[in-house]
């Protein structure tokens, strides 16, 4: 049935707390799209930057798309986190209707479609756990304080770095940082999990640590899509690889397993 006629779908189980990545790999088949795209387009200004793009990805499953600069890549991704609208076509993302834009409730998508960038983006004045408890604040207001300290501290040792929730972002190495970002991202705990050139700005060891931790992270249940522009990245991961071009998908985009 095409999704136009089947309309968003919901998920069909429990869905995993990240902090205890387990592994959903054997349930995947079980799961409707956490992200389907069909034929979807995005204008900015008078350019058609994505053109009838179809993109189907479930949960736990990890894409990688690559691109040259202006391909698209980051337009995908912002398109998906219902920063920029759809011009054309139809986009379920996490169950919301992308398409119909006064129904969508952004501040909830935003919250189920974590997003890193190549730059992190931390508070540069709070700590490596102040900036990932603030997150964890800023989804459940009414959380109480002590609980939001122990989520905080699961995560970071979630991405391996228990030991650094004292030190500032200008106290960390560029690996380090990208994992605290990534740390933040899961404390909305995503059902997607989007990633603009997360290595962009780190070596060739600390950009393996992170692509294992996100296809870690994809293990445990989360959709994550990759943009990146080296080449090895993808060679080395474990997902699927499809490639823009001029914004238009240059191969099917079906995800494989992680695991």
């Amino acid at each position: 049935m095409p999704i136009s006629e089947r309309g968003p779908q919901r998920l069909t189980a429990r869905w995993v707390t990240l902090a205890g990545l387990k592994d959903w790999s054997s349930m995947v088949g079980e799961l409707a799209p956490a992200i389907d795209l069909w034929s979807a387009s995005c204008v900015r200004g008078r350019v058609n930057v994505l053109r009838e793009i179809s993109l189907k990805i479930l949960p736990g499953e990890l894409v990688f798309i690559t691109g040259v600069s202006g391909a698209g890549k980051s337009t995908l991704l912002g398109l998906i986190h219902g920063d920029l609208e759809l011009a054309s076509g139809e986009a379920y993302v996490g169950g919301h209707v992308l398409h119909e834009r006064r129904q969508l409730d952004l501040p909830r998508l935003r919250r189920e479609v974590g997003i890193v960038y190549q730059d992190y983006r931390l508070l540069p004045r709070l700590t490596a756990l102040e900036n990932v408890v603030f997150a964890v604040r800023a989804c459940e207001l009414r959380l109480d304080p002590l609980e939001a300290l122990r989520r905080a501290r699961a995560h970071l040792d979630t991405v391996g770095l228990a030991g650094r929730c004292s030190h500032y972002p200008s106290e960390l190495s560029g690996g380090e940082q990208q994992r605290v970002a990534i740390a933040r991202t899961l404390a909305t705990r995503p059902r997607v999990l989007l990633a603009d050139e997360p290595t962009g700005n780190l070596d060739q060891a600390n950009s393996s640590h992170v692509t294992d931790l996100l296809a870690q992270i994809a293990r445990a249940g989360t959709a994550v899509l990759i943009a990146t522009h080296d080449p090895k990245l993808v060679l080395d991961g474990a997902g699927q690889h499809v490639q823009l071009e001029k914004g238009t998908l240059e191969r099917p985009a079906v995800a494989a397993r992680t695991g």
